[in-house]
């Protein structure tokens, strides 16, 4: 009589990272990924190589829909506020690990039926255990997210459903022959010349065998025991991949007395078939970026990083208020310097901002720090600050330094890129400018520099625009008399504190202002040793300390 298939109640597809319907396509890596340095950040989660390029494409993914990120923020403070159940969650990784990459494997080995049964019986009973502690792990956790509180929800209906718990009662009985199987005694005729002739398949056991005996009774060929059956010579062991297993008849022999054995355990098995692991499986990656978040939260707090989670803002209002933004970068390259905090702000006042000050005064790590926030605040994280509000951007467009290609010069190379930016970016975008337009003459990058920022305007993005170009935010009443648009620009300045002798020192602070009407070069030659003054004292001492010819 065939058997009464099984089935499991209803377990619809469930994402820890987008709710029902969210979901979005996989985009190409970013060209901003490297200007932000993300792959530095990514590496601070601390998710291995496993879960590195999942957590890279969570992150690039760029969600702008307002839905997805309170979902994911709301996952995380679960995490966050259950100790007890990130460590179970941690130890069911490994489980949900091989339960993904099994289930990814059956059926597509040509595998005798042995041993699909066999592949069959670990998976049923992988997903049975791995689904009754994930369960219980959820049950006493307090839960607020509506994600988590779906998938304990599901886990109790599956749990306790009729076929999930004869399956359970049923799988130690179905392993058991299989289990009993653990050596074989082979009888080997040997020919006049002592070489094997023949050999026969004697018995199965329930135990293995042993190592070798002493050297003496290997040498003598006796055994004290009649009974013994420890071998005399080494335990030769077989490849652990089946298929890769020489098959002689004899151990075709074997696999057929075996597979006659297991056929009611087949047969039993076949009333399953239609349980699929595939939901439960599908988890382990958004359950290990998760963790990972986890882990970076803890490693910020432990430095004394304040942590906030940012306020959803409407998506139109194209806000970016952030009380106090600390560079990951810094934090997480000098973990024993304390960052200067910044404040960052647009909103109607002012989107597109001017950043003037000298070199190595902070602009690039502002400006990185900046879009940072934003990827980590899109993707339901935290970010380093005291407060935060932001509306999502639909993308991140980044202008830094690159290497001049064969094709073209310098300047033609960024100008082809600066147009791709104006072609592409929305209202809802953000551009980060570092140095654009510095490979031509002053004269020649104000002037060009100003239309960029026009064309920035018009579209009406949020921007920063780092530059040495000091004259560039006189022409701010220029620019908005120029074109209309909903961007008003502004000027933001790089501190600089002037020390007893009268140099510049900067203070990593940017604040809203007027550049300073100098030019920072004797600043600069000074911290790398190059001002005239120390040019012309270094020879006087070289010149002291040399030891003086014969001819002097």
């Amino acid at each position: 009589m065939k058997a009464r298939l099984r089935t499991l109640p209803d377990f619809p597809p469930l994402s820890l990272l987008f709710p029902q319907g969210k979901r979005v396509s996989v985009t190409a890596e970013p060209a901003w990924a490297r200007d932000l340095r993300l792959d530095d950040l990514i590496g601070a989660f601390a998710a291995g190589p496993r879960y590195a390029a999942f957590i890279r494409q969570t992150l690039t993914a760029l969600t702008d829909d307002p839905e997805v990120i309170a979902w994911r923020q709301a996952v995380l403070d679960d995490f966050l506020e259950n100790a007890a159940l990130v460590q179970a969650v941690e130890q069911l990784l490994p489980r949900l690990a091989e339960l993904r990459q099994g289930r990814a494997l059956l059926g597509q080995r040509q595998l005798p039926p042995l041993l699909e049964t066999v592949d069959r019986l670990a998976e049923l009973d992988l997903f049975i255990s791995t689904a009754q502690l994930l369960h219980e792990a959820l049950q006493k956790a307090a839960l607020r997210a509506v994600a988590l509180r779906t998938l304990r929800d599901q886990l109790a209906r599956l749990t306790a459903d009729p076929s999930f718990v004869a399956l359970r009662e049923e799988l130690p009985s179905l392993q058991r022959p299989l289990q009993k199987l653990a050596s074989l005694t082979i009888g080997v005729n040997l020919d006049a010349q002592l070489q094997p002739s023949a050999a026969v398949l004697l018995s199965i056991n329930e135990q293995p065998f042993g190592e070798p005996r002493s050297f003496l009774s290997k040498l003598i060929g006796q055994r004290a025991d009649p009974n013994d059956e420890s071998p005399i010579a080494p335990l030769h062991t077989l490849p652990e991949e089946r298929h890769h297993r020489l098959l002689s008849p004899l151990f075709q022999d074997l696999e057929r007395i075996v597979s006659s054995a297991v056929q009611p355990v087949a047969h039993s098995l076949s009333k399953y078939v239609r349980i699929s692991a595939a939901p439960l499986a599908n988890l382990e990656q958004e359950l290990a970026f998760y963790l990972s978040a986890v882990r970076l939260v803890q490693l910020l707090r432990e430095r004394g990083i304040p942590l906030t989670r940012p306020q959803i803002a409407a998506s139109d209002a194209r806000l970016t208020r952030v009380e106090g933004l600390i560079s990951l970068h810094l934090v997480l390259r000098q973990p024993q310097v304390v960052p200067v905090p910044n404040d960052v702000q647009f909103d109607d006042q002012g989107r597109i901002a001017i950043l003037t000050g000298p070199n190595s005064g902070g602009k690039t790590t502002y400006l990185q720090a900046v879009g940072l926030a934003h990827v980590l605040f899109q993707a339901g994280l935290p970010i380093a600050a005291r407060s935060a509000q932001l509306s999502p951007v639909d993308a991140i467009f980044t202008h830094f330094p690159t290497p001049e290609t064969q094709q073209q010069g310098r300047l033609a190379e960024e100008a082809a890129r600066l147009r791709h930016i104006c072609l592409r970016a929305t209202a809802r975008s953000l551009v980060l400018m570092n140095e654009s337009l510095s490979s031509t003459v002053a004269s020649e990058a104000t002037y060009l520099a100003q239309d960029v920022l026009c064309g920035l305007r018009a579209i009406g993005v949020r921007a920063i625009y780092a530059t040495h170009l000091l004259d560039l935010p006189d022409r701010i009443p220029e620019i908005h008399a120029a074109v209309d648009g909903p961007s008003a620009l502004f000027s933001l300045v790089a501190g600089v504190r002037l020390n007893a002798d009268g140099e510049g020192q900067p203070t990593f602070q940017i604040l809203r202002g007027m550049p300073h009407k100098r030019s920072y070069a004797r600043e600069i030659a000074r911290r790398h040793g190059i001002s005239l003054e120390q040019i012309l004292a270094a020879r006087a001492d070289l010149h002291a300390s040399a030891p003086k010819s014969a001819a002097d």
